[in-house]
Parts: C-alpha cells; sequence; structure tokens
C-alpha cells in the first residue's frame, strides 16, 4: 500500500506514531493468527468450537477492559500509559501460543493478548479523536486502519514465507515477539495533547452524561457484532474446501491488501460524505459477502468472495468510530468509545459460538447464510433508528 508521504506528514504526529505501532503489533498478530487455525485444526478434533470459542472468549474479556479503560479515560489526565501498558500487555502473551498443548490452551492466551486489547483501545481511540479536528476524524481514523490492515498484510506474508520454508508453527509464534516490542517501542515517542486535569476537590461530581441518543446507534451496531464471525472461519472454509496450508497466508494477506488499500481513502470518504452513508454501505457489503461465501463452492471463488468482504472492513470500521466521535462530547468521548466496544465484543462473544455451533451442526455454507441474512437486517435497524450528528451525514 502506498501511503503517500506527503499525505501522511499533514496527519498529526500523534496519529502517524500510533499507526506506526498499530502496523507492527499487527504484524506480530497476524504472524500467529494467520497460522492458528490449522494448528488448532492439527491437534484437536473439535477445532471449529475451539476456534469460535477461544475467539468469543476472547472479544468478551476484550469488551470488558474496553469499557472500563473508555471510564478510566474520562477521568484521566493522560491518555499514553493506558496504551503502552495495553500493547505491551499483548506483546507479552501473544508468543505463549508456542506452548499450546491442550485445548484451553489457546483460550487463556488468546485471552491474556485481548486484556491488552481491552486496556488500550478505548484511551487509543479516544487520543485519535482528540488529535485531529471533527472534520478530519475519518481521515485520521481511517488511516489508522490502513496503518493495521497493512501490519496484517505484513504478518500474513511472513507466515506465508515461514511456512514455504518449513518453519514449524510454534517457532513462527516466538519470532512474532520482535514487531511486537517494536510496536511498544514506537509509542515512546508519542506526544499527546494536553487534557484537563480534574481537580481533587471535585472529582465526586458526575462525569459529563452521554448523550441519550448513543443506544439508538448502539442498537443496530449490537445486532451487526451477532453477524460478524471472526474472520478465522474464512481459513477454516477455504480448508474445508481443500485449500493447501500453504495458500492459508496467501489469502488472509490477500484480505489484508485489500482492506489497508482501502481504508484510508475510505476514511476521507467518510469526512466528504459524512460516515452514515459509508457505514451503511460496508454493512450491506458484508451482508452480499457472506451470502456469496455460503454458496462459493470452489477455492477460487472463495478467494474472490474474501477480496470483496475486505471492502467491507475499509468502509465501515474507521466511519463507524468516527461516527461515534461526532455524536458524543469530548468529555464522554472515552465511556462512548467503551461501550461501543463492549457492546461489540459481547455480541462477537455471542455471535462466535452461535457461528462455530451452526457450523457444526449444518455445516461451513449455512452459518455463512445465517449471519449474512442476520448482517442485512442489522442494516435495516441502522438505517431506521440510528441517529445522526453534527458531520455525519453531509450531504442530503
Amino acid at each position: 500500500m502506498a501511503l503517500g508521504s506527503e499525505a501522511a506528514a499533514r496527519l498529526p504526529r500523534a496519529v502517524v506514531l500510533l499507526g506506526v505501532t498499530s502496523l507492527l503489533t499487527d504484524t506480530s498478530s497476524e504472524l500467529v493468527f494467520t497460522l492458528v487455525p490449522a494448528f488448532l485444526a492439527a491437534r484437536f478434533p473439535n477445532a471449529p468450537v475451539v476456534l469460535g470459542a477461544m475467539e468469543g472468549l476472547a472479544e468478551l474479556v476484550a469488551a470488558a477492559f474496553k469499557v472500563a479503560s473508555g471510564a478510566w479515560a474520562d477521568r484521566a489526565s493522560r491518555l499514553k500509559p493506558f496504551v503502552v501498558a495495553g500493547y505491551s500487555l499483548a506483546a507479552l502473551a501473544r508468543p505463549c501460543m508456542a506452548l499450546v498443548t491442550r485445548a484451553w490452551h489457546p483460550l487463556l492466551v488468546r485471552a491474556v493478548d485481548r486484556v491488552g486489547k481491552g486496556v488500550r483501545t478505548s484511551p487509543r481511540d479516544t487520543l485519535l479523536a482528540a488529535s485531529v479536528p471533527a472534520e478530519r476524524r475519518g481521515e485520521a481514523f481511517g488511516f489508522h486502519r490502513a496503518m493495521d490492515h497493512a501490519g496484517a498484510a505484513v504478518g500474513a506474508g511472513l507466515a506465508a514465507l515461514l511456512t514455504a520454508l518449513g518453519v514449524k508453527a510454534q517457532v513462527a509464534f516466538l519470532l512474532a515477539a520482535i514487531p511486537g516490542a517494536l510496536g511498544v517501542a514506537a509509542l515512546l515517542w508519542v506526544r499527546e495533547p494536553p487534557r484537563p486535569v480534574p481537580h481533587p476537590h471535585v472529582t465526586a461530581l458526575p462525569p459529563e452524561p452521554l448523550p441519550p441518543g448513543l443506544w439508538r446507534f448502539l442498537l443496530p451496531v449490537g445486532l451487526f457484532g451477532l453477524a460478524n464471525a471472526t474472520d478465522a472461519f474464512l481459513l477454516l472454509r477455504l480448508s474445508e474446501l481443500g485449500a493447501p496450508a500453504p495458500l492459508l497466508p496467501l489469502a488472509w494477506l490477500l484480505l489484508h491488501v485489500v482492506k489497508a488499500s482501502v481504508s484510508w481513502p475510505a476514511g476521507r470518504l467518510a469526512d466528504r460524505l459524512g460516515p452514515v452513508r459509508v457505514v451503511r454501505a460496508g454493512w450491506g457489503l458484508y451482508a452480499a459477502c457472506y451470502v456469496a461465501l455460503a454458496w462459493a463452492s470452489s477455492i477460487a471463488a472463495t478467494l474472490a468472495a474474501m477480496a470483496f468482504y475486505g471492502l467491507y472492513h475499509a468502509l465501515a470500521e474507521g466511519a463507524e468510530r468516527a461516527w461515534l466521535s461526532l455524536l458524543v462530547p469530548a468529555g464522554a468521548r472515552g465511556r462512548a468509545f467503551g461501550r461501543y466496544h463492549g457492546v461489540t465484543g459481547v455480541a462477537v462473544f455471542a455471535g462466535g459460538l452461535g457461528f462455530g455451533w451452526a457450523w457444526q451442526r449444518w455445516g461451513g455454507a449455512t452459518a455463512f447464510l445465517l449471519a449474512g441474512g442476520l448482517a442485512a437486517v442489522a442494516l435495516g435497524v441502522l438505517m431506521r433508528v440510528a441517529p445522526r450528528g453534527p458531520l455525519a451525514e453531509r450531504a442530503g
């Protein structure tokens, strides 16, 4: 992905460095995550259930800590310590996947990894929103998502290379510690904008209230989360269709190249058209791609559906965060992001278990079809009840 040096230079330093950290962290994460489905399938006969439980539990743990860290963010004078602590914990936990021998081990490793994600995410998103003016938040979140997905593409590429060289998965998991440590190091140069320091004699005052319409935004977000199964099932679907093991990291690479290439332009599009329209387009594309994945009966067709599916992430992820940031005042933004990530995490936990159960009972095609239908329902609810805010829907 060509980020464009001039465009990147125009973004605030904190946004760029947080993007670099995300790139390195996801390089580490996806180097591990790309290899995990096949790694589990080779060891456990109930791999779909283990995978669904692992990702669902991980999202639930992350959700709880995202809610808590959002409340901390609104009261703290500095956000950077939370961000550094979260990235550090995840970097330490991730290589421990090499020690997995029993079915509950990957659940534990992934859960600790997601504790780190939960601690950092709401403060980081609050810091990103505070680092740019309102009319550029789509671009800032889009840039961050682009760097995140670029790191995932690099991690998938490394996984493919190591697999081709015959490197064992356990060794690859240990090597993932290197980019993880470099990502934490990049945070040392982040300078956050000044925040009001809570006065010691007024800490008992209630925090700035959340707007009443927030839950009308979170309702369809949560419903969509139930349909939003972990992307690991895409790799499992390819395995089910007979894809050779070396192809799986390359498929993951394809998915994240699409995400990385489109996320930043999609963020700018959200600033120009308003995030409402971009989120709608992303959710509609998700539903269509899951139906296509249900009907795809060949490896080539599944890969094509995965490529289009990557566009959903690019369109919706940054735009959802930009939309939320425009609905709440600055003093409540940490808690709003915490609730957003919390609702999403709980929904994805339930959705991951449900998707894995449906796969085990009726097969992958039925599971994808059910999730695609639920995503379409969520889109309908979004169009009917979600609130608009200043700058959220520029056109129309």
